[in-house]
């Protein structure tokens, strides 16, 4: 049986000009990135389109990326980003709760499709402001908020895509969820929206 080759050993390859290389990352990594990218956008579509893109960002960062995590650390982040990007670019005229699976409650966003056009696009732009609050974020903090949060990832599943505990994913969506409240301070008291506490 062939031992398979580390991450390192196959990021070395594509440095040195070995495509193959790469086709056998993408390989090992594509399910699990568009199985992230899923559970984040709840679209098939989408998800196919973010997982092209994040081994396109990777294809073309990989020669110079000087690594400070694992390869899938990496790849990861790549595809929370961009699906930061795509909820913020595709805003649902739905209610939305922004809110963690232990039902701590950040803001709850309601935009009912009978609203005027005004008040749609305000929901919308309402919508954006959270999520540009959220880039504020430590990076752990803003990984674990948008993979529970949008994601829809159980504590666990989060806990196995971050590579720590179910503990520390708790500590950083309660630092999370404190800091969103701070950020969104003024939204909160302008539209008057609920910000729930445990």
């Amino acid at each position: 049986m062939i031992e398979e080759e580390n991450d390192e050993v196959l990021v070395n390859r594509v440095k040195e000009g070995d495509l193959s290389a790469f086709d056998t990352l993408m390989k090992k990594y594509s399910k699990s990135i568009y199985y992230l990218a899923l559970r984040m956008t709840k679209s098939h579509e989408d998800a196919e389109d973010i997982s092209q893109e994040v081994f396109a960002k990777v294809f073309k960062a990989l020669p110079t990326w000087k690594p400070r995590a694992s390869f899938y650390t990496w790849l990861r982040t790549i595809a929370v980003n961009l699906c930061i990007d795509y909820h913020r670019t595709k805003v649902r005229h739905k209610t939305q709760l922004i809110e963690n699976k232990d039902g701590v409650a950040v803001v709850d966003i309601t935009s009912d499709p009978a609203d005027s056009p005004l008040r749609s696009t305000e929901a919308e732009e309402l919508k954006q402001k959270i999520l540009k609050a959220a880039e504020k974020l430590s990076s752990r903090q803003r990984e674990a908020f948008m993979l529970v949060t949008y994601g829809g990832l159980s504590l666990k599943e989060a806990s196995e895509i971050m590579g720590c505990a179910v503990g520390t994913i708790k500590a950083h969506l309660n630092r999370a969820t404190a800091k969103m409240r701070d950020f969104l301070k003024d939204v909160v008291d302008e539209w008057n929206i609920e910000v729930k506490d445990d």
